[in-house]
């Protein structure tokens, strides 16, 4: 297997040269650095985890607001698929090596025109990604999933709700080089329709889509890998 360490050292040192000002995406020794490191997890991932492709379950709780009536189950369910290992595969890596196991529950508190966010609750502290892994041939498409905020961390993620190419690939944001991380796909009908439902969430402001009232939050439960 990869060595774990080799890499958590690969990962810091791009850190530390992120955070001295360099321009990861447009840098040599940068792009050098991150190639390393994608070749080594596109090793460690299948080796811990199987061969992909990785499927994860999220369970979800509806608000009663989002069924007064009562006739609709007020649990549910989303499976997605996480990006190819062979395009982002630092980032499917910090998903399933700090955030899976460190998941404590969250919940869908945004619902904007273009995303649905959630805010997620973690057992212990986990730094940003280290840069802003990014693909142009797995792009921020409608149903992705994708990491909120630059630097991308593990306390907010969004599912994309139309095309979100331009809105938060490459260059977007007031970034010239950077773009939102990405995760996974949401692909199965039936899951598809229950972010539909999703969309129905009430509360969310006209402004900018977040909700603040905790009674129409659609609670997660739990996360797992299939």
């Amino acid at each position: 297997m990869a060595d774990i360490e080799e890499i958590h050292a690969q990962i810091e040192s791009i850190r530390e040269m992120k955070s001295s000002g360099v321009v990861m995406e447009t840098d040599t020794t940068a792009l050098e650095k991150i190639k390393t490191l994608q070749e080594s997890l596109q090793i460690f991932i299948p080796e811990k985890y199987g061969p992909p492709p990785y499927k994860i379950e999220m369970c979800l709780e509806f608000p009663d607001s989002m069924n007064e009536d009562g006739e609709l189950d007020p649990y549910s369910r989303i499976t997605f698929e996480l990006a190819p290992i062979d395009k982002v595969p630092y980032s499917v890596f910090y998903f399933l090596e700090y955030m899976l196991p460190s998941f404590r529950g969250g919940n869908f508190k945004r619902n904007a025109p273009h995303v649905l966010q959630a805010k997620l609750e973690m057992s212990q502290d986990i730094k940003p990604l280290a840069f802003q892994e990014y693909s142009r041939d797995y792009s921020h498409k409608e149903y992705t999933i994708g990491f909120a905020g630059r630097p991308s961390t593990s306390e907010h993620i969004y599912i994309s709700t139309r095309d979100n190419t331009r809105n938060h690939g490459p260059g977007s944001q007031g970034s010239k080089t950077e773009a939102d991380g990405i995760i996974g796909k949401i692909i199965d009908d039936y899951d598809i329709d229950v972010v539909k439902r999703m969309r129905t969430q009430p509360g969310n402001s006209p402004k900018n889509g977040f909700v603040h009232d905790a009674k129409h939050f659609i609670n997660i439960t739990f996360m797992t890998l299939l």
